[in-house]
């Protein structure tokens, strides 16, 4: 929907599919790899950053660190990394984001291999889904829990995305916490979409956002029962939003 609008690069997160793993499974490491081969690509264009949950974290950190030419960022149903440790004080929301202490563990990838990644993977969309009809109907189409779900049977996915939830449980929330002691926030515009239904019912989601965000920053829920996947839930409503944000910031 946005391929005729403006020049894109999407990447796969290395270690989640069929990319190999990373040297390191933090964010500032993946980022730069993403980067790099962005680079490679469209050299020194500036660059708008569009990032889903993972992704998403990944862009926040490079937006903070600010050694890119990153001119704006989009964050797709996400609040900071540190946040969301924080909001497992309350008991629902560590059991709606029960996968991101066991995921962290050493245990999880044999523990996933045993009950099946296929298995486990479908699980987890399952949980978080939304609950409109139509926008489940979007979710499944082409077939695209099965490919997920056949990717998510590799040892090395299952490690590789392990990897990356053990790093945003040791030494990412650390680092954000020096961020915010030191005042290092995100400098350029900033757009989040988010699902009232998920992410909205556990977190003030524009409270929270406007702590970490030093510049300009809107922040749409979506409603209507779309859940966690905006990009496949709700695709035409998450189009128009970026696409706006991009006639706006692009250059």
């Amino acid at each position: 929907m946005l391929k005729d609008q403006t020049s894109m690069f999407i990447a796969e997160l290395p270690g989640y599919g069929l990319s190999p793993l990373p040297p390191s499974p933090d964010k500032r490491t993946v980022g730069n790899i993403i980067m790099e081969g962005l680079q490679s690509v469209f050299k020194n264009r500036p660059v708008i950053w569009c990032g889903h949950d993972r992704g998403g974290r990944i862009g926040h950190r490079l937006m903070v660190d600010g050694k890119h030419n990153i001119i704006a960022g989009i964050l797709l149903d996400i609040v900071p990394t540190l946040e969301q440790w924080k909001a497992f004080a309350n008991p629902a929301a560590a059991v709606a984001y029960y996968h991101w202490p066991f995921l962290a563990t050493q245990m999880a990838p044999n523990l996933i291999e045993a009950v099946g990644g296929r298995i486990y993977c479908l699980n987890n969309f399952d949980r978080t889904k939304g609950g409109n009809a139509a926008g489940i109907a979007r979710l499944k189409e082409d077939h695209a829990l099965d490919h997920y779900s056949a990717l998510f049977s590799k040892p090395e996915t299952i490690s590789g995305s392990c990897a990356d939830y053990a790093s945003a449980a040791e030494g990412e929330p650390k680092e954000q916490e020096e961020d915010q002691a030191k005042g290092r926030k995100i400098k350029v515009p900033t757009l989040v979409l988010y699902s009232a239904s998920n992410l909205g019912r556990m977190h003030d989601v524009k409270g929270l956002w406007s702590q970490w965000v030093d510049g300009e920053l809107s922040c749409v829920e979506i409603p209507d029962g779309i859940g966690h996947y905006l990009p496949e839930e709700a695709p035409e409503q998450s189009a128009k939003l970026i696409a706006d944000f991009l006639a706006k910031y692009g250059k």
